[in-house]
């Protein structure tokens, strides 16, 4: 044992072994660090690892075999006592190795003792080159999960993997092609949403800073996310030039532009959108691995460039709830020219269930809706996947059992909603009707998370803010119904047409409350509305009389089309002889109600009480007998 000891001191192999150790070790250090500081594939370093443990035994192998001489290289039994390097300088040599080895010992046991960062304190400290180097490849889009999975498989990191699509400038001649720039914006979004791990901002929240000077680093900041892209569109004549550039808020840095320069067709703007979304995910694809061999898909709708536009100006007036009755006009000729345009038939339908409520159409509500089905069906003829086309004849069937013109079954209603949301979960119009469709069921804590599913995916979709803090003064929760109102005020998302005169009343908020009362929607021209504010701060009183009177002057003055709005306000005093509006007649402001024969009547004739025996009764209320039910 000692022979074979002594042996392998004198062919250096324990001083070879320690300098591998040592260079090794640095060597795997700097690999680490060259990976992330150039963005290398994440299998550099463990390349570098392996490399290094298969070398480990050919040196060893090497060293027996050879030693280093003054005259070069020679095999190790050729050479005498005290002949090689290693001898003439062995002590310098082996104090050396110790040094590093210590070294190397010392630090090796500091990184395995030190602290270890949750993933949250990582992401936190994390320079911005390092982003997105713990991503979980393959995985669906959260959108696609619940809430609770959603966080289990979310990034560490997620701002890395986060972009907002800003509208684009119209620069157009006459400056009147903003629908066609933000259109172009939209769509290019709508791709973006469907690439799996990307998270993007919604369109209502970038499309907040249209028209405001403010830098593109703020405008990140505001919205959580790290890449930003800007574009502009020029159309002039036949031709259409489109610029887009990416950029990485985190440095200021361009990651990609590029201008088009195209002749104006249908086609070419498809294909642009095309590009332009493929770019993108490339881009961050050389940053963030998971997108690194991602597939954008961009659908092309129409062939007729004429259908197309008319399409993206009846949108914005639709996502805008104004002149309602044009987009109609836009969408019916888009269709004559452009039979099969899937989107105009579905978006034509949509428009149908909400018309006359905006007051844009005198059409009895069973012939809306009549025209919304056969709208809805014809989009799904040519694109059955269509979830808002899904989702419009959902609604019809709800407000057609609401209304009292039909009969349908809501536990169907409430399943073609969510298999409408399996296809598009950021569809806020099935979710703002899906919300709509629990409360009047009265499974009001299923409305609010529905309502507040909707403001996550669009935080300024003016419908949901809305329901939201009706729904909470609903459920009672009056100090967070008035911060969600306030809110919606303050960022000029609420239409100020739903007004709750509960939640004034409930904050002693007189003059708000007969400002709201003599709006046209309201009680204009009415002269006692101190009264009915009299009257919300003692429902306990026989406000009959008062009741009567007010509609008498509803008579009169025809305001019968403001039904809608005006049961709000009338059957917490005791109008109950009016139809309910859905979402709040669980409140405690219409305890009363609840308690009347027409309130009883009314859960019967809607349908709401088959929905109860099929699916269970909500908190509120309880089965009396074998046909029989009380709510409190």
């Amino acid at each position: 044992m000692k022979t074979l000891l002594a042996e392998l001191r004198r062919r250096n192999l324990f001083r070879v072994a320690g300098v591998y150790a040592v260079v090794g070790w640095i060597l795997m250090q700097v690999a680490g660090a060259l990976e992330n500081s150039l963005n290398l594939p994440d299998w550099f370093d463990s390349a570098i690892t392996a490399t290094l443990l298969i070398g480990f035994p050919i040196a060893l192998l090497l060293a027996w075999a050879f030693e280093m001489t003054p005259e070069g290289m020679k095999r190790a039994a050729d050479v005498g006592e005290g002949e090689s390097v290693a001898a003439k300088t062995g002590h310098t040599l082996d104090v050396v190795i110790v040094i590093g080895l210590v070294l190397v010992g010392v630090l090796v046991v500091w990184q395995g003792t030190r602290p270890t960062l949750s993933p949250f304190e990582a992401a936190k400290n994390a320079a911005p080159q390092d982003e997105g180097a713990g991503l979980v490849k393959n995985k669906p889009h959260p959108e696609a999960l619940g809430d609770s999975q959603a966080s289990k498989d979310a990034s560490p990191n997620p701002e890395a993997a986060s972009i907002a699509v800003l509208p684009f400038t119209d620069l157009s001649p006459n400056k009147d092609q903003e629908y066609f720039s933000d259109g172009m914006a939209e769509e290019i979004l709508n791709v973006l949403v469907r690439v799996q791990g990307l998270s993007v901002a919604s369109r209502t929240s970038s499309f907040q800073f249209k028209g405001r000077d403010i830098g593109i680093p703020e405008i990140a900041q505001a919205l959580k996310v790290r890449h930003v892209l800007e574009g502009s569109v020029r159309k002039a004549g036949d031709t259409l030039r489109i610029t887009a550039q990416l950029i990485d808020t985190s440095n200021d840095r361009h990651l990609w532009s590029q201008t088009y320069d195209r002749p104006l067709t249908a086609e070419n703007i498809f294909i642009i959108q095309d590009e332009i979304a493929q770019a993108i995910v490339d881009a961050l694809g050389q940053n963030i691995a998971v997108f690194a061999k991602a597939e954008v898909v961009v659908n092309v709708p129409t062939d007729n460039l004429t259908a197309y536009e008319l399409f993206l100006e009846a949108r914005v007036l639709f996502q805008a709830r104004k002149d309602l009755d044009v987009a109609d006009q836009k969408l019916a000729r888009a269709l004559e020219q452009d039979a099969n345009f899937a989107k105009a038939w579905e978006l034509r339908a949509a428009i149908q269930t909400v018309i006359a409520e905006y007051g844009y159409s005198d059409l009895p509500l069973a012939e809306l809706g009549r025209l919304g089905i056969e709208f809805a069906e014809k989009a799904l003829t040519i694109e059955p996947n269509s979830a808002t086309a899904i989702a419009a004849i959902a609604n019809i069937h709800a407000l057609a059992t609401e209304n009292l013109s039909e009969s349908y079954n809501y536990k169907e209603i409430i399943e073609d909603f969510q298999r409408a949301l399996a296809i598009n979960p950021r569809n806020g119009s099935a979710l703002n009707w899906l919300g709509l469709t629990y409360g009047l069921v009265g499974n009001t804590d299923a409305a609010l998370a529905t309502f507040q599913r909707c403001i996550k995916y669009e935080p300024f979709y003016t419908p949901c803010i809305e329901n939201e803090y009706e729904s909470l003064v609903t459920l009672g929760r009056m100090d967070e119904a008035l911060e969600r109102y306030q809110g919606a005020l303050d960022k000029g998302v609420t239409t100020g047409q739903f007004v709750n005169f509960s939640l004034l009343a409930h904050f002693d908020n007189k003059t708000a409350f007969l400002q709201a009362s003599n709006r046209p929607l309201w009680l204009r021209g009415w002269h006692r509305h101190k009264e009915i504010y009299d009257a919300y701060k003692n429902l306990e009183g026989d406000h009959s009389a008062l009741v009567a009177d007010i509609q008498r002057f509803i008579t009169e003055e025809k305001r019968t089309k403001n039904g809608a709005y005006l049961q709000n306000l009338l059957i917490p005093i005791g109008a109950y002889n009016m139809p309910p509006s859905t979402n709040l007649m669980w409140g405690d402001d219409f305890s009363r109600y609840r308690q009347s024969p027409q309130f009883k009547k009314y859960v019967r004739e809607v349908g709401a009480y088959d929905y109860w025996l099929e699916v269970g009764f909500p908190p509120q209320c309880k089965p009396v007998g074998k046909n029989d039910f009380a709510c409190d």
